[in-house]
C-alpha cells in the first residue's frame, strides 16, 4: 500500500492532535475528538481527560483574550502581520503551567477598570517566592 501524502491542512491538524495529546499523561477519559480533513476523513483521533479539557478550554480562552486584546488596540491588520513562529514545545508547556493558575476573566475585567493594577496582579502571580521575574 503506498503511503498516504499529507496536504499541508492535514499536517496542520497532526499538530493540533500532538498538541492536545501531549497535554497530559493522564489516561481517563473524559471526552474524545476526531479531526477530520478537508474532504471528511479522520485525519486524527484522542482522548483527554478532564484535566486535559480544562486546561485546553484554560488556554484557548487566555489565547482569544490575547488575540482579542491586541486586535482591539492595533487593528486586526496588524496582528495579521505579525510573524507566525514555531513555539518550543517545552516552553509551550511551561507557560500553560502558569496560565492554568491565572483567573484570565478577572484579569480582564480588572484590566478594565485600572490596566496597570490588572499588570500589577498579573506580574505578582508570575513572579517567583523571591519577587524575580518566573518567566
Amino acid at each position: 500500500m503506498a503511503e498516504h501524502q499529507y496536504t499541508p491542512e492535514e499536517l496542520a491538524l497532526l499538530g493540533l492532535n500532538a498538541q492536545l495529546l501531549a497535554l497530559s499523561d493522564d489516561t481517563t477519559v473524559a471526552g474524545r475528538f476526531i479531526l477530520l480533513g478537508t474532504d471528511g476523513r479522520i485525519v486524527a483521533n484522542g482522548s483527554l481527560s478532564d484535566r486535559d479539557v480544562a486546561a485546553a478550554t484554560e488556554a484557548l480562552a487566555c489565547l482569544i483574550a490575547a488575540r482579542k486584546a491586541m486586535q482591539e488596540s492595533t487593528g486586526p491588520a496588524v496582528y495579521d502581520r505579525l510573524p507566525k513562529v514555531q513555539i518550543d514545545p517545552l516552553l509551550e508547556n511551561e507557560l500553560e503551567e502558569y496560565c492554568i493558575g491565572l483567573d484570565t476573566q478577572h484579569l480582564v475585567e480588572m484590566a478594565k477598570l485600572d490596566p496597570k493594577a490588572a499588570v500589577a496582579a498579573f506580574d505578582e502571580i508570575t513572579s517567583d517566592t523571591d519577587g524575580n521575574e518566573a518567566l
